[in-house]
């Protein structure tokens, strides 16, 4: 999602203190985090992309969504421009690191795009901006990306609500151009819909097999509660799992965002944001999920957690139309790490996260990237770790 530009101080970025959900109104059905018994992220490094060469006259930047291709040896990502900067499009990009004597300074990493791809509709037309787009066509607004099994691609929107569109998922081919487009208006018991602007699909993670994925919404809905801010936790975020074959919903979950970990002063605090930013598979029975805070005057923080999908850890909540009237119960979540005690400086905006390659010894790289709006004062990071077995992670 795009964000206010942010205007640094030198105190921004503080560490940031993992705040229990002692206030929020829903706390009896809450779980709190639990904290993980080591720390299971290695830090290997991090690098930025610039922004100053254009690739295909496209503007590099809004980096909202990766996933790692193993048959190539690169990522696909997404940008969340919304063809202001160029048309919708997705990306290639290589993160790797550098041999000594190649490299332009010290660090030893780089992430470079490599090829620029418009995302384009079923007639194969490139998505237009809100003055051009059709009335039968949503204004573009992406937010993450996932490779099929097939090579096809898949991606989410946070949606078009001003013009009647909800959030929506999109199967696209290989080169980008839709298949099919399922839309999920989450409306409330009269018909209204129930997603804040802006707060739609942030988060996509596809099972193994291809056959399904999981989407997660930013913020509750309207009908669900309120959104975080630093006093309280708010309601909790729905995360639903879909038929690809059909788009049916089959199953949700609930999930409790932590408060706003850093409290702003005075009409500021009404730009306090908490909330999910991505989501990715880890095994057949777990997510990881990926929360992205901002705090005006402070900046942007990032927490990881691990949650089990069993239904004793995550019941069905797809039968509840307001978690406000029927509370749930949320799912149970470890952290895993907090980035801003990894990243060695500020931390960026961070909303892009996947699988890398393996390691030589097997353990599995995982990779975050962010999404600098487009803001001269912020930066396309790629934050690279390795993901320890529980078994190897350190005390």
């Amino acid at each position: 999602m795009p964000w206010h530009r942010p205007h640094w101080r030198p105190e921004a970025l503080r560490g940031a203190a993992c705040l229990l959900l002692a206030g929020l109104v829903l706390a009896g059905c809450a779980v709190p985090p639990r904290p993980a018994p080591c720390t299971r992220l290695q830090w290997l490094g991090s690098t930025t992309m610039a922004r100053d060469e254009p690739v295909n006259g496209s503007t590099i930047g809004g980096i909202s969504g990766l996933d790692y291709d193993a048959r190539r040896g690169d990522y696909v990502a997404i940008s969340d421009d919304r063809s202001a900067h160029g048309p919708a499009r997705w990306m290639r990009l290589r993160v790797e690191q550098v041999p000594a004597e190649r490299r332009a300074g010290p660090n030893p990493w780089q992430a470079q795009v490599t090829e620029v791809h418009p995302l384009r509709d079923a007639e194969g037309r490139w998505l237009r901006p809100r003055h051009a787009a059709p009335a039968a066509q949503p204004v573009p607004d992406p937010e993450a990306i996932r490779l099929l099994p097939d090579g096809s691609l898949l991606w989410t929107e946070e949606g078009d609500l001003a013009r009647g569109f909800g959030p929506s998922l999109v199967r696209a081919d290989a080169e980008g151009r839709q298949r099919t487009r399922w839309f999920y208006p989450f409306e409330d018991e009269s018909g209204t819909p129930g997603v804040r602007s802006n707060f739609g699909f942030e988060g996509l993670a596809v099972t193994a097999d291809g056959r399904h994925a999981w989407l997660a919404l930013e913020a509750p809905l309207r009908q669900d509660g309120p959104r975080a801010s630093a006093d309280t936790a708010g309601a909790p975020v729905r995360i639903s799992l879909v038929d690809l074959s059909d788009g049916r919903m089959l199953r949700q979950i609930a999930y409790q965002p932590d408060a706003v970990p850093a409290a702003s002063r005075g009409l500021l605090r009404r730009r306090e944001v908490n909330g999910i930013s991505e989501i990715l598979s880890d095994g057949p029975s777990h997510l990881l999920v990926l929360e992205r805070s901002y705090s005006p005057g402070h900046g942007f923080g990032a927490r990881l957690y691990r949650i089990g999908l069993d239904t004793d850890d995550a019941p069905d909540t797809l039968a509840l139309p307001s978690f406000a009237r029927t509370p749930p119960q949320t799912a149970a979540k470890t952290l895993i790490a907090d980035l801003s005690t990894l990243q060695r400086g500020r931390l960026d905006n961070m909303e892009a996260m996947s699988w890398g390659p393996p390691l030589p010894d097997g353990t599995r790289t995982l990779v975050f990237a962010s999404d600098d709006n487009f803001n001269p004062s912020q930066a396309n990071q790629v934050l690279i770790t390795a993901y320890l077995p529980q078994e190897r992670c350190a005390p």
